[in-house]
């Protein structure tokens, strides 16, 4: 074998991702990681210092959606789907619900780089 070159031959079909994207176990894996994206977001997002629980709070908002289209299985974690609680983003970039410049809370950045793959 020392002497000998190895020849290898590779195929890449330009549909690769559609058939990678449409087996069984994707929903599974996608679904696992999507909700551990929006569990770090949760666990993060600004808390209200009473004990009091508010509808609009940003930690009840944070949902995961997984679908399959064309390409196959899709999951997106959603953040304030409702139009009347739209603060998340503000508040996630430096400012308040009245337009008032604030540090900025990262915490959907945090749960996302958390979640990469290096």
């Amino acid at each position: 074998m020392e002497g000998e070159a190895m020849k290898a031959d590779f195929s890449f079909s330009r549909d690769w991702e559609r058939l990678v994207f449409h087996q069984s176990g994707v929903r599974d894996v996608l679904t696992l990681h999507a909700s551990r994206i929006a569990i770090g977001a949760r666990q993060n997002a600004p808390k209200r210092r009473t004990a009091k629980s508010y509808w609009n709070e940003i930690r009840k908002h944070i949902e995961v959606h997984v679908e399959a289209d064309s390409y196959g299985w899709r999951a997106n974690v959603t953040i304030e789907d409702d139009p009347r609680v739209r603060h998340a983003m503000l508040q996630e970039r430096g400012f308040t619900a009245q337009g008032r410049r604030i540090a900025g809370r990262r915490y959907i950045k945090s749960a996302l780089l958390r979640a990469r793959v290096e």
